[in-house]
């Protein structure tokens, strides 16, 4: 406990609590204007877009602010350049009881900074496990789809312009089809699923795993859980991760329907993988990520409009807050010392 204490009252601990709290309110005004800019947007794309666009800079506003908080490096005299005739300074006289003020709340600020670090850490090895789990799903249960359907992988791959080698396998532990590994892709599909639906179905299906492993969703996914875990107690990066993975299903939901033309077939095959739907990690790409009904409503022409949720409102509350809580520690900041009057003349 000494240690951690010593460490807290560090320059570095204090700038990281400043840092925590100006990331509540841009991290507030970023989620307000992506509201804004989505009211605005219909297409998946750039939806899509706007929420990656929204996310990066809310790491990269961490980032700027911490390194405009962290104070300038010190320059380190050696012990022989300090003069011996400089005396020790005095002893500080110990302060009377006051009452307490709004700026006592700021030297509780560094301890912030150990408590954020205990949850990046709690996220970040939840990330690790969610992508382990995805590893041992690939690897335990799993075999070589029939020859005519890796057949037809091949020519899907081909048509969605994919020029990696992706592998086909079927497996007894994945209840929905899901994509796994980014350099060397592959989609597993639950035993039975070949058989149980109509190619046509199936191959649509695979169609939207395919779009996934175009647009390197694997990757775009991996960074965005380790964004969630760096910023986890905000709730504007819940509801953007949010945004973002809908819109991510959206996308590839659409690179179906341009492929195959016809909508009505996909929501179909849709309709069917509901069935065998179940809670996948989040370190997979599921073809039934997302709300479903939502993505089977938009793709018959019966979208639902755009609901922001409670996320912009959350935000316009802590940006309030925090504005507040800004003006309160300004006002009550510590007077200037006066100066000390000249000496008398003998």
């Amino acid at each position: 406990m000494n240690l951690l204490q010593a460490w807290v009252q560090t320059p570095g601990a204090t700038a990281l609590g400043w840092t925590l709290v100006h990331s509540l309110w841009e991290g507030a005004l970023i989620a307000l204007v992506l509201a804004a800019v989505l009211a605005a947007l219909r297409s998946a794309p750039a939806r899509y877009g706007a929420g990656c666009a929204a996310l990066a800079l809310l790491a990269a506003a961490f980032a700027l602010t911490l390194a405009r908080e962290m104070p300038p490096p010190r320059p380190h005299l050696p012990i022989h350049a300090i003069p011996a005739w400089v005396a020790p300074l005095p002893d500080k006289p110990v302060p009377a009881a006051r009452a307490w003020t709004p700026r006592d709340l700021l030297g509780y600020l560094p301890w912030l900074a150990p408590l954020w670090m205990a949850g990046v850490l709690a996220f970040q090895l939840r990330g690790v496990a969610a992508w382990l789990g995805a590893r041992r799903l690939r690897g335990t249960g799993v075999c070589a789809a029939p020859g005519v359907w890796r057949a037809r992988m091949d020519r899907l791959a081909g048509r969605a312009r994919i020029s990696r080698q992706v592998v086909l396998l079927e497996s007894c532990l994945a209840d929905v089809p899901v994509v796994i590994g980014y350099l060397r892709p592959a989609i597993l599909v639950p035993v039975g699923l070949l058989a149980g639906l109509p190619a046509a179905q199936v191959e649509a299906i695979l169609l939207h795993e395919l779009a996934h492993i175009r647009r390197h969703d694997y990757l775009v996914n991996l960074l965005q859980m380790f964004v969630e875990g760096l910023l986890f107690y905000h709730p504007a990066v819940w509801w953007i991760s949010a945004v973002i993975r809908a819109e991510r299903e959206n996308c590839c939901d659409d690179v179906v329907v341009a492929t195959e033309g016809d909508a009505y077939a996909y929501a179909s095959a849709l309709t069917a993988l509901e069935e065998r739907r179940a809670m996948t990690a989040e370190a997979v790409l599921a073809s039934t990520g997302g709300s479903l009904v939502k993505r089977i409503r938009r793709l018959l022409a019966q979208p639902e409009g755009p609901r922001p949720g409670l996320a912009p409102v959350f935000s316009a509350v802590i940006l309030t807050v925090t504005l507040a809580g800004a003006m309160a520690a300004w006002q009550t900041r510590p007077a200037a010392a006066p100066q000390a009057a000249p000496a008398a003349q003998a």
